[in-house]
């Protein structure tokens, strides 16, 4: 006789609104292995997340082209976050559906890569205990597992719980309504869905003003909030220097907030785009982590994981250089997987250890590489030319032709006339080429070969 599968609805989520200490534990994740999702074929690929000697890395920088399943591993990881209870479990998609606060999540179960009877697995490396600077008790590995299939999921959570996790997408945008919506899930929505918002941070700003500014026994801790907060934003924008609040300018307005630019104080929502896409998930990021820790005394101190997608999202290249650094400093026990396209973000990533992991696409399904070639110290044009974005050259089209075309010119045994005025026309179109790492350095060595070529003529004349 078969054996009858459990009916067991997914857990309980805590209703305690995230404050549940028994939770508060540190937990991280050291890696993820997916078969049979999405464009992940039936051999297992797996991404590691640790440092190399057993401890999860605080940075993870997923790259690889478009549709490679850098997405799919943010999502699968997020994934993961519902499940407390040490049980087994088994749940149709209708069921899981029937559970108000998972609907975000379970209605964006990983898609098999097939169809009918077909089924694939997520696997997650767990690390629990100790944080990233080493603080608590022993820290302890453990696994979790996901087998899916089309009808719905069952796994089993060990000992070990899955880590505090934000996730946010790349359609991340500020808020406009009240923060008083589904804590557990608006955590992670944004990654599935793009017209779903993050939250208002003015209005979050100003209930965090306004508590500071009320006379209570939590008045000086909120008024230490409110300035880490300030400080965040200041420090994180380039050259934004002040945040302040204005008066309501009529009965049924509510107080604004302004930022110090070098062009006068400017309201948020008028800021630039790069701005606030980096406003967006910064502050959600903020107001849910000093909901999750309301006694401790730097609330962005505290332990967690932050999946972002496309972290390069309209920064400007410097912004791009100094992104990784400063979240580090100021989130120290803040585990980052991130998607990103840019080889600025990669330039950085040796400066904050942080793991490199290519997604490449081999015939009809990707595999991972966690190992590629190190970059440490290479201008970004080296790193283009690399195994990590393996583009033939760094320069423009039009002038690989032109090298490509007088390279086959001049492998003839003759030349003929035609030859010798297509070889002028193409050494002269060259000569606007570059030579050094700026324009100012190509500029340089022209000048020098210039120099050069007029002390030889005078040495031989």
């Amino acid at each position: 006789m078969a054996k009858k599968k459990p009916t067991l609805v997914p857990p309980s989520l805590d209703k305690s609104g995230g404050n549940n200490k028994s939770v508060d534990q540190p937990s991280y994740f050291l890696s993820l292995t997916v078969r049979n999702v999405r464009c992940f074929g039936d051999d297992e690929q797996k991404v590691d997340f640790s440092d190399g000697k057993g401890l999860p890395a605080k940075w993870t920088m997923l790259l690889g082209d478009n549709g490679t399943g850098k997405t799919t591993i943010l999502q699968a990881l997020a994934y993961f976050y519902p499940f407390f209870d040490s049980q087994p479990f088994w749940a149709t998609a209708a069921r899981m559906r029937s559970v108000e606060t998972y609907d975000v999540l379970f209605w964006h179960m990983p898609a098999l890569r097939g169809a009918g009877d077909s089924c694939g697995s997520i696997t997650a490396g767990l690390y629990s205990g100790a944080d990233l600077r080493g603080a608590g008790a022993p820290g302890r590995s453990g696994r979790m597992s996901l087998e899916l299939r089309a009808d719905g999921a069952s796994g089993f959570q060990p000992a070990v719980r899955p880590p505090l996790c934000f996730a946010y997408g790349a359609g991340r945008r500020l808020g406009t309504g009240a923060v008083t919506e589904s804590w557990r899930v608006n955590a992670m929505a944004s990654l599935y869905a793009d017209d779903v918002p993050l939250r208002d941070a003015e209005e979050w700003l100003s209930q965090l003003d306004w508590a500071a500014s009320q006379a209570s026994r939590v008045q000086t801790q909120q008024q230490k909030r409110l300035e880490q907060v300030k400080d965040l934003l200041v420090r994180v924008l380039p050259d934004v220097t002040s945040i302040r609040r204005t008066a309501p300018q009529k009965e049924s307005d509510r107080p604004r907030f302004e930022f110090a630019t070098p062009y006068g104080w400017v309201r948020l929502r008028q800021l630039g785009y790069g701005y606030q896409t980096m406003i967006a998930w910064m502050v959600d990021f903020a107001s849910r982590m000093v909901e999750r820790y309301p006694d401790s005394p730097d609330p962005l101190a505290e332990p967690a994981v932050v999946l972002v997608d496309e972290i390069d999202l309209h920064l400007h290249p410097k912004w791009q250089r100094e992104l990784m650094g400063y979240l580090s400093e100021r989130f120290p026990n803040t585990q980052f997987i991130a998607t990103a396209h840019s080889p600025l973000i990669v330039q950085a990533a040796p400066t904050v250890n942080a793991n490199i992991a290519v997604l490449r696409r081999e015939g009809d399904h990707v595999v991972i590489d966690n190992k590629p070639e190190s970059i440490r110290g290479w201008r970004v044009d080296q790193i283009l030319t690399s195994d990590i974005y393996d583009l033939p050259t760094a320069r423009p089209k039009e002038f690989d032709e032109a090298i490509q075309r007088r390279t086959q010119i001049l492998s003839k045994s003759r030349l003929t006339k035609r030859d010798r005025e297509e070889l002028a026309h193409l050494e002269k179109k060259l000569d606007r080429l570059p030579a050094g790492e700026t324009a100012s350095d190509a500029r340089k060595l022209m000048e020098l070969a210039k120099d050069t070529a007029e002390l030889l003529k005078k040495h031989r004349g």
